[in-house]
């Protein structure tokens, strides 16, 4: 009589192969991961800095060159004797003032400021405990007021 052989199902080797190549696989693939998700998360941040930036330029317009009703022009902007502006405007003023909608990152609001120098913006930010912050050598912060 012969005798026969039910397989079903995988033996104990095949299945510590297996484990063994996956965890061979996720030692390679995480860190790629990793590296993928930051790099989206500074692009991310980059192309806020730059709506930021339109923004403030918009609200500079609004505000101080061409001024629309009886808006003034913050303090914290001057003319220049060639006629642009120097100065800065928070980010705060902005999202109040409704020229953007709130920064965020991971659900938690962020702070800045656009700082102009003769006409040209530049937007600064940090988020969430430093998890983001605009790469720079001005010391923004102490400019813009912010802690």
């Amino acid at each position: 009589m012969k005798a026969t052989v039910n397989k079903k199902g995988f033996t104990l080797v095949e299945v510590i192969a297996v484990i063994a190549l996956i965890g061979v696989l996720l030692l390679f693939v995480m860190p790629n991961l990793t590296k993928i998700f930051s790099n989206s998360v500074k692009k991310t941040m980059q192309i806020q800095e730059h709506e930021i930036e339109e923004s403030g330029t918009i609200f500079l317009e609004d505000f101080c060159r061409n001024k629309l009703g009886n808006n003034l022009c913050p303090s914290t902007l001057t003319k220049n004797s060639d006629r642009t502006y120097s100065g800065y405007i928070s980010l705060s003023t902005l999202i109040n003032e409704e020229y953007i909608e709130d920064v965020t990152l991971q659900g938690e609001d962020c702070n800045g400021c656009v700082i102009f120098t003769n006409n040209n913006p530049k937007a600064y930010i940090t988020c969430k405990d430093n998890s983001y912050e605009t790469e720079t050598s001005v010391n923004w912060k102490s400019i813009c007021n912010i802690n």
